[in-house]
């Protein structure tokens, strides 16, 4: 799992979005990302605070519609779980302490 930038989300790397170069449907996954991430997240937890989150299931499940043996669709990967929470928070943290120093030189 790593932290993809531009959506602020996590992806898993045998799931081929990036290795693609269909720069449209590395946009529109940006919100399946983001939204996945919520839901792996739970909730409570403001990940996405600046994003429609109600946009973002609309995007999520559309593209389950048009992609449904994606491997990023897997139960595993788009339920709840503390385990990746707790990571996810933390970089999520960390990159929000980065982002602050550099805006803050």
């Amino acid at each position: 799992m790593e932290y993809e930038t531009m959506s602020g989300a996590f992806i898993w790397e045998d799931e081929g979005l990036w290795d693609c170069r269909n720069h449209h449907l590395q946009d529109a996954f940006k919100y399946v990302l983001n939204h996945r991430m919520n839901l792996i997240v739970g909730p409570n937890n403001n990940v996405g605070v600046m994003r429609s989150k109600k946009f973002d299931e609309s995007i999520f499940k559309m593209a389950k519609k048009f992609f449904p043996n994606w491997i990023g669709f897997n139960n595993s990967r788009c339920s709840y779980n503390s385990e990746i929470a707790d990571r996810i928070l933390r970089i999520k943290n960390v990159e929000k302490w980065r982002f602050d120093k550099l805006f803050n030189e």
